[in-house]
Parts: C-alpha cells; sequence; structure tokens
C-alpha cells in the first residue's frame, strides 16, 4: 500500500508502587519520586508560553499528514489498518542528540516495550514486550529482531545486537504482542530498526565526535554518493567508555555499507555490517555491595577476570519486485560470529556460522466479491556452532571441559489474508507452521563406536500458529480492534545445552514456551495533531521458560519449566505537536505477569509475579523545536517496583530518571553543515538498578544505574548540491 511515514506513534509505562526495600516516609518517597516531573513538565509548558502570543497569531492552516505506513507486517500497512498493538518510534525528539550509549535511547516511550540498559557490553542490554523475553541473561529472547528488513535472530530465537551501531538507527517499528503467525519461534514481540536512507543529494560527507563521563568517547564518519537509481552509504564509528563501574571497560569498532538500486518497480538492497569489540563484564551485586559501593564489580568477576571477546560480520540482500502476478520480496542473510566469552566459571570459544532466506508472494485479488490482499512464502534458517569451554583459571583458559558442534535449522511456511467484507471492517488472518531440529555431537568422543555411545543429542520442535484480527472504523479517525494469536518459543542452545548435572546432551525435559493471547484496542487521533492508542490484554503463556543459579557454579544460567503463567496489561500511548514547536510524547504500560502453576520441590510460587518485569512504566518526552534552529528535549522515566526472584522475597526499588539534551539543528555554513549538541543524563543523581539478573545466587541481583553524566558533540557535514 502506498504511504509515506510522517508521524511517530507514542508509548511507555508506569505509576510508583512501594518498595520493600525503601525505608523513607510515603511521602518523602512521593516527594523524591515525582518532583523531576515537575521540572520536566516547566521545560514543556515555558518555550510554549514564551510562542503563546505568536501562535495565536498564525493564520496558517494545519494541514493533515499522510498516513503513517509501516512493514513490520511484512507487507506496507496503513497504521491504522492493522488490528494489533502496532507502535513507531525512532523521530527526531526521541533520538536526537544521544550519547548513544544504549538500545533504550532508541526504544523509548514505546508501550508495553521495557528495555534495561545494562551499560554492560559484554552482557548487552535486556529486552521485554509485555514480558516475553524477560528471562534472559544476555542478550535478546523471546522478541523478533530485524535490521533493514533483515533477520538478526538466529534459528535458535537468540538475538544479539552486537552489529547494530545506534547512530544510523532511524525509524523503529514494533508489534507489541505475540506475532507466531508472522514470524515464528522467538516472536512474542516484534521490533524492526530500519537506518537512515542516504541523502537526496549526489555526494555527502559527515564526520562527527562526542565525549562526555566516565571516559565516553565516540566518532563517526558517514559517506553517502547517489548517482541516478543507485546510492551507496559507508559508515564507520569508533566507539569506547570506561563505564561508571570498576571492569566495565569497552572499545568497539562498527562499519557498515548500504547498496541501493532502485528502478520503476523494483529495488535491490545489500547490507553488510562488521563489529569488533572487546567489554569486560562486571557482574550484577547483592544489596550488601550496594551498601558497600555502587560503582564497584563483583569482586569473583574481577578475580576471575571476566569479559567478552568478539568479532562478527553480518551480509543481508533483500530484492522486491512489483508485477501483474504480484509483489515479490525475496532476501537472504548469511552471518560469522568467532567469540571469546570469559565467564566465573568458564572460558568459551565459539565459532558460529548462520544464514537465512525468505519468499514471499503478495498481492490482492477479489474473494467471492470481496477485497482481499493476501502474501504466502516460507522461511529457513541454519545455525553451526563450534563450542569449546575451558575451566576459567583466574581468567586463563584451564581443563577443556566441553568440546562440541551444535546445528539448528528451521523452516516456516505462511500464509497472511486481510480481507474488507464490508467498508469500516477489515479482517486479517495469518497462518504459519514451524519445524525447528537440534542437534549436538561431542567431541570428546571416539571411536566407531560412538553414535553408540551417547555422542550425538536431538531435539526437535515444531508449532502451529494462527491469528486473527478484527478492525472496525467506527469513525475516520477512530478504529477499534481485536486479535486472538500465538507465540512459540523454543529454548536456546545454549539454554537446552546447559545442564546442571553437566552431562553432555540436550535437556530432554526442556520444552518450548507456547502463548496463547487476546486483545483489544483503539486507535485515532484528535484534530490533525494528536494521536493516541489503547490496549488490553492477556496471555497465557504455558511452559514458561525460567533461569536459575546452582550454588556450585554462580554466574552461570539453567532453565526449567514453569507450570503456566498469566500476562495482563494495559498499554495508552499519545503524541501531540503544536505549531509553536512544542512535542509531547507520552507512554504508559501496566504488566502484570504472574506464575499460575509454578513448583520447584516442596516450593509454590503459584500466583507470584514472574521476576524481571515492572509492573508500571511510564516514559515522557516533551520537546521545542526553535524555527529550526535550537532545539532542545527533556525525557522523564519511571519504573515501578521490580521482583528479581521466584519467591518474590526481593526486590529492585522505583525509581524516576530525568535527561534534558538539546543542541543547534543546523548551522549553515556554505556548503558545510554543523550540528553542536550537549545533554545530561540522570539530571537529579538519581541512586537505582537500570537492570537485573533474575534468580541470581547469593542475592547478586541488581545491576546499579549511572549516576549524573554529561556528554557533548558535533557533526560536520559538507554536501554537493
Amino acid at each position: 500500500m502506498p504511504g509515506t511515514a510522517t508521524h511517530v506513534a507514542a508509548s511507555g509505562s508506569g505509576e510508583q508502587t512501594a518498595s520493600p526495600l525503601d525505608k523513607s516516609t510515603p511521602m518523602h518517597r512521593f516527594t523524591h519520586l515525582f518532583s523531576p516531573f515537575v521540572a520536566a513538565a516547566i521545560s514543556a509548558w515555558l518555550p510554549h508560553t514564551l510562542t503563546a502570543q505568536e501562535t495565536r497569531q498564525d493564520t496558517v492552516p494545519p494541514v493533515d499528514l499522510a498516513p503513517v505506513v509501516v512493514t513490520v507486517l511484512r507487507v506496507p500497512f496503513p497504521l491504522y489498518a492493522i488490528p494489533y498493538a502496532v507502535a513507531v518510534g525512532g523521530d527526531s525528539a526521541v533520538t536526537r542528540f544521544q550519547p548513544r550509549l544504549a538500545l533504550g535511547e532508541t526504544l523509548t516511550a514505546l508501550p508495553g516495550i521495557e528495555v534495561q540498559d545494562r551499560y554492560n557490553y559484554a552482557q548487552g542490554d535486556r529486552v521485554s514486550v509485555r514480558g516475553f523475553g524477560a528471562r534472559t541473561q544476555f542478550g535478546i529472547r523471546g522478541v523478533k529482531i530485524l535490521v533493514d528488513g533483515v533477520s538478526a535472530t538466529l534459528a535458535d530465537g537468540q538475538t544479539t545486537l552486537d552489529h547494530l551501531d545506534l547512530g544510523t538507527v532511524e525509524r523503529v517499528e514494533a508489534i507489541r504482542g505475540p506475532a507466531s503467525s508472522i514470524y515464528g519461534n522467538a516472536s512474542g514481540g516484534v521490533i524492526r530498526f530500519d537506518t537512515r536512507y542516504p541523502p537526496r543529494v549526489p555526494f555527502r560527507q559527515q564526520v562527527g565526535t562526542t565525549t562526555g563521563s566516565d571516559g565516553l568517547l565516540r566518532w563517526e564518519s558517514s559517506t553517502a554518493a547517489q548517482v541516478g537509481r543507485t546510492s551507496v552509504t559507508v559508515d564507520l564509528t569508533g566507539f569506547s567508555y570506561d563505564g561508571y563501574r570498576q571492569h566495565s571497560a569497552a572499545d568497539k569498532l562498527f562499519a557498515s555499507g548500504h547498496f541501493r538500486y532502485r528502478n520503476v518497480n523494483s529495488e535491490l538492497h545489500v547490507v553488510a555490517n562488521y563489529v569488533d569489540f572487546d567489554a569486560l563484564n562486571p557482574g550484577s551485586l547483592s544489596d550488601s555491595m550496594l551498601a558497600v559501593d555502587r560503582n564497584m564489580a563483583n569482586p569473583f568477576n574481577v578475580a576471575q577476570r571476566t569479559g567478552k571477546d568478539a568479532r562478527q560480520g553480518h551480509v543481508g540482500v533483500s530484492w522486491n519486485r512489483t508485477s501483474h502476478g504480484g509483489n515479490w520480496d525475496v532476501s537472504a542473510y548469511g552471518l560469522f560470529r568467532n567469540l571469546l566469552n570469559t565467564v566465573t566459571v568458564s572460558v568459551i570459544e565459539l565459532d558460529r556460522k548462520a544464514g537465512g532466506a525468505r519468499v514471499q508472494l503478495a498481492g490482492e485479488a477479489g474473494v467471492v466479491g470481496l477485497p482481499t490482499q493476501w502474501a504466502v512464502g516460507a522461511e529457513a534458517a541454519l545455525q553451526a556452532d563450534d563450542r569449546r569451554n575451558f575451566a576459567n583459571e583466574s581468567g586463563d583458559k584451564g581443563v577443556l571441559a566441553l568440546d562440541e558442534s551444535q546445528t539448528v535449522w528451521s523452516v516456516g511456511p505462511f500464509l497472511q489474508v486481510d480481507v474488507a467484507p464490508i467498508p469500516p471492517l477489515h479482517v486479517l488472518g495469518g497462518l504459519r507452521y514451524d519445524i525447528v531440529r537440534f542437534g549436538a555431537e561431542n567431541g570428546f568422543c571416539t571411536g566407531a563406536d560412538g553414535t553408540d555411545n551417547g555422542c550425538r543429542s536431538e531435539r526437535k520442535m515444531d508449532a502451529l500458529s494462527p491469528s486473527l484480527g478484527v478492525l472496525v472504523a467506527v469513525a475516520e479517525p477512530l478504529r477499534i480492534y481485536a486479535n486472538l494469536a500465538t507465540a512459540f518459543e523454543t529454548p536456546t542452545t545454549t539454554e537446552l545445552g546447559n545442564r546442571p548435572d553437566g552431562e553432555f546432551g540436550y535437556d530432554a525435559e526442556l520444552q518450548p514456551q507456547r502463548a496463547l493471547s487476546v486483545e483489544i484496542g483503539l486507535k485515532g487521533r484528535l484534530g490533525w495533531s494528536a494521536h493516541y492508542n489503547a490496549a488490553l490484554y492477556r496471555a497465557h503463556v504455558t511452559d514458561v521458560l525460567v533461569p536459575f543459579e546452582v550454588p556450585d557454579q554462580p554466574g552461570r544460567t539453567y532453565f526449567r519449566n514453569a507450570g503456566s503463567a498469566v500476562h495482563r496489561g494495559i498499554e495508552l500511548g499519545a503524541s501531540v505537536e503544536s505549531t509553536a514547536g512544542v512535542s509531547l510524547t507520552a507512554a504508559y504500560s501496566y504488566t502484570d505477569a504472574r506464575y499460575e502453576s509454578f513448583a520447584v520441590g516442596d516450593a509454590v510460587y503459584d500466583g507470584n509475579r514472574v521476576p524481571g518485569v515492572a509492573p508500571h512504566r511510564l516514559e515522557v518526552i516533551a520537546a521545542y523545536q526553535a524555527s529550526d534552529r535550537w532545539y532542545v528535549t527533556s525525557e522523564v522515566e519511571f519504573a515501578s517496583d521490580m521482583t528479581v526472584n521466584d519467591t518474590n522475597s526481593a526486590y529492585s526499588p522505583a525509581h524516576v530518571v530525568v535527561g534534558l539534551r538539546g543542541g543547534i539543528s543546523v548551522l549553515e555554513l556554505g556548503h558545510l553543515s554543523l550540528e553542536p549538541y550537549a545533554g545530561v543524563s540522570n539530571l537529579f543523581a538519581t541512586t537505582y538498578n537500570s537492570s537485573v539478573t533474575v534468580n541470581a545466587f547469593g542475592g547478586r541481583y541488581y545491576e546499579p544505574g549511572p549516576a549524573r553524566s554529561v556528554w557533548l558533540g558535533a557533526k560536520l557535514a559538507i554536501a554537493s548540491r
């Protein structure tokens, strides 16, 4: 469907609940937590007040915006025609003048999406959608990730975004809730990142640098050229960070390139990414450690010299063509990853090769006289890991404990149909069948009897994933929708292979997690400048994948299935833009994720909250743009108390964090343009935990967030006209 993405939808989470760890009075907590909201409100109100007189005199009539078109459903859909909770982000109010330290800077103000920024580049940020993916101890689980339309999620459901340079991200689209009927395994939610398109000029060169607290230094170069229908972009970025905690320094080098060719009815896009990085891992802390020094690293991590050294290359090719027979969309990707990961008990060497392909044909037709859009296709993926684990002897390799080759392949045919039986009604249905097969070979086995000696382990998992959504256009700006959707999530190779008994082979008892979700919602706009959305959902999850640790191997995570859990929630999002240059984006999420049936031995956890999920989250972004020159943004994030273990005996306290940033949009100097900027995060120096480690042994649940930090930088560009 034709359309131009011109508006950014909003969203997030929050309401305060009392923390069992907070010893102050309720009034003191209220004042401490919510006084920063006053500062943010003033920052949004003051420029509006100063320009109020000018606004009253403005007689220019508002121009209706073109419809927002999203592609996260794999075919273009107007945002207001989708019977699912879909959010769009990444506009200048959210990403402009950010230090690009963490993923949460890009995924802020999207309802239902919780990002816990670890500032630990050996582990990666924690991302969950409506509580799906909260189990992860490193990387991303349970959420499908796409970068420029190419899958960053592997066949076994794990995702690392080490190769994503946050400085190049221009747009984010997200499906909040189960979407396995579209994307298969690990689709409790879907997030798509799109990097910036080249400017519409023959040549442009941009360089920039950012420096800030805790040894932050970032430099970047972006070269873009366009000749006729062909465009090429090359980005290079260097990043170094000492960290606000001991033993947390990181260095990264990014390189990426895009080649695009367009003609009248087709487009070819080739993207290549490479990252070389090393990072130390400070680990999580207990309450007693936090009381001594919130900036300390876990002493055991320091003694064992934990950290990660990796190189990864990723190449993707996508081609789409419009013809009378339909719209073809074909994509393929391949990657390699070489990793040396030193954890507390092991030194892990990993050589990975992976790839996949997707073919889709979409079109329009009249079915029994009804206008119908359809898409049919299939996906396949392959993953091959060579893994060796050594005992960690103070950071050096000890005795070889594991020598294993692991393979995963998956295949998933799918069908999606959108029917409009009567003008105000849309019905969107999807169906997909996935097969995922795991295989492992033990390198310690020798001799002709290797197969009989338990040297190979296999698991096969499959699922049929249907979905059905209905949307009704009550009035031109108002849409009401409902949907029934499913999610299918296998354990990853690491989760299957980590067995507390230390034996070789995949855990025969560990089963895939499945979910059935029901949702109702509405979306619309008021006038031409205010957009809103709301959703109410309930997801029933069976065989919930739960992380845990054992006493003799702290820092190493194992997994088991809980019987079932229920995720319920409310999501609200709104955005307003005024002719005075003021914009306001707000997002609130309430996530009530609880075990329905879960027991370990004699311990029964029925009714307990699923750890790692903040029940309330609220994010507010207020921005002011002055005559296309200077620009200022204030943002507030509130997260309520969060339980950190299955027993619900320990919590991470609620917090409010405020940020302020701004700069000059574009300072023209002939063919040169200069963009200086500065900012401060955690303006009021709030003491808080930015992330948690669920069910960590010894009470090491907490990953403290940074205190007040500042940054400043500039971008300089030269472009031909």
